[in-house]
């Protein structure tokens, strides 16, 4: 158990309720500091676009819960049960069968883009009509590995992800009251944490403890500074647990 420990919550607002539930029930005292901010996307054209064909769609790609959530306030109605979608982890999974979504294709072991392209029904793209949902910019390792595989892409934009709107002060006073831990979820929120606010709070930031589901998100924590960085299973319940296993075995 998580017996007072004070653990760093930095997901967007919109996507922590599940996980600080988890922690407060492990015994853990959860800190929400949001590291990113997600906004509407900047000229929703595309976006509309995308979703008056959706019926015509064979396959929708979200990056991110935050995708599905962008998608389906946009949308205003319920999926259309006949368009599959595939997602890269377990987050985002459980978020698409909450929104209604019930043919799902997602990643069994590796969660990430590479664990989706795994997928056997990721192969036979040839002709397909695929569009792929996510936020403003990000890795072109998916959509260059699906027009390769001849599917005929279109990606949206369907929100924006924005730097922490919190100012310095905050993240002193969260550095004061103490941290056990700190739950990094992204590398964007990665290099928000050590760019974003004053410079003199970044040797305090560099000794703190890091929980990471991701080695990429690992190697941007390492590239500020970090070193103490400890690896944790996928999803909100692998998450606790490994943060369990690691203070139950550590004085």
């Amino acid at each position: 158990m998580l017996s007072g420990q004070r653990v760093w919550v930095t997901r967007p607002a919109a996507q922590s309720a599940g996980l600080l539930t988890r922690l407060r029930e492990a015994g853990a005292v959860p800190v929400a500091l949001p590291l990113l901010e997600i906004a509407p996307a900047a000229d929703p054209a595309a976006l509309d676009a995308a979703l008056a064909e959706l019926a015509h769609t064979d396959l929708a790609i979200f990056v991110s819960p935050s995708a599905m959530d962008a998608v389906m306030a946009r949308l205003g109605a319920a999926w259309p049960a006949q368009v599959p979608v595939a997602v890269v982890g377990p987050g985002s999974q459980r978020r698409a069968e909450e929104l209604g979504m019930t043919d799902i294709i997602s990643p069994a072991t590796r969660f990430d883009s590479e664990g989706l392209l795994a997928e056997p029904r990721m192969q036979a793209l040839a002709g397909r009509r695929v569009v792929l949902f996510r936020g403003d910019g990000g890795r072109e390792l998916l959509p260059d590995a699906l027009r390769e595989r001849g599917a005929r892409l279109q990606v949206v934009s369907a929100y924006r992800r924005l730097p922490p709107a919190f100012d310095s002060a905050r993240l002193g006073a969260a550095l004061d009251a103490g941290c056990d831990g700190a739950i990094i979820s992204s590398s964007e929120a990665a290099h928000y944490l050590f760019t974003q606010f004053e410079a003199s709070y970044c040797k305090r930031l560099q000794s703190v403890l890091y929980f990471t589901p991701h080695p990429r998100i690992a190697a941007a924590l390492a590239e500020h500074g970090a070193t103490r960085v400890v690896a944790t299973e996928a999803g909100d319940a692998g998450i606790v647990t490994s943060l369990c296993r690691h203070f139950n075995r550590t004085p």
